[in-house]
């Protein structure tokens, strides 16, 4: 599953995170579903050229359009490499470690 990794921190007593996109899912445009291997994939596709007759293979119309917003699921995860190294962290001047809440 795509993830975003949080290192969480406090400005002057603020709060705010860095976050960073990591992860790779695959999209079936035939039928617009999510996969989260290639394995799923691949699977996937072996099932649809057994049962679809080849002319039908189109994009379907519930698929993101390019340029167009969407709403995404990502699974919101701890830098837990981040929390082992706090004691070491080079921070700006007002900025301190901020562990979970």
């Amino acid at each position: 599953m795509p993830k975003i990794s949080a290192k969480f921190r406090k400005r002057y007593g603020i709060p705010y995170a860095i976050e960073q996109f990591a992860g790779r899912q695959f999209r079936c445009r035939h039928c617009n579903e999510i996969f989260l291997s290639e394995k799923e994939l691949d699977r996937h596709i072996k099932l649809l050229l057994k049962s679809v007759d080849n002319a039908k293979y189109r994009v379907s119309q519930f698929c993101p359009k390019l340029n167009s917003n969407m709403d995404v699921r990502f699974l919101y995860s701890y830098d837990v490499g981040d929390r082992m190294k706090r004691q070491w962290l080079k921070m700006k001047k007002g900025d301190e470690y901020d562990g979970i809440q």
